[in-house]
């Protein structure tokens, strides 16, 4: 099994959402761009649908703002501590 992180980062920090599944993922990444895209002084990305806006994000931001999936294993505690004894 396996976790979807939709990751902003910016000047302040980076925010984090876990999701079940990447269109959760790619859904949330398209809820940030929507919500900062006013934030930054581009008159034509505004009518961009929400998918253009993610793609072109570091673009739009001058580099300075990312967004992006990182996908990673869902581990179970028991699991991954029986596997981290072995490797000792």
């Amino acid at each position: 099994m396996k976790i979807f992180l939709a990751k902003y980062e910016h000047k302040h920090g980076t925010d984090e959402r876990a999701f079940k599944t990447r269109h959760g993922a790619k859904w949330q990444l398209e809820q940030w761009a929507e919500m900062y895209v006013d934030e930054w002084d581009i008159s034509n990305t505004a009518r961009m649908p929400a998918d253009n806006l993610v793609e072109q994000w570091s673009d739009i931001t001058g580099g300075n703002e990312f967004l992006y999936i990182e996908e990673h294993p869902l581990l179970d505690h028991k699991d991954f501590c029986e596997k981290h004894k072995k490797e000792k």
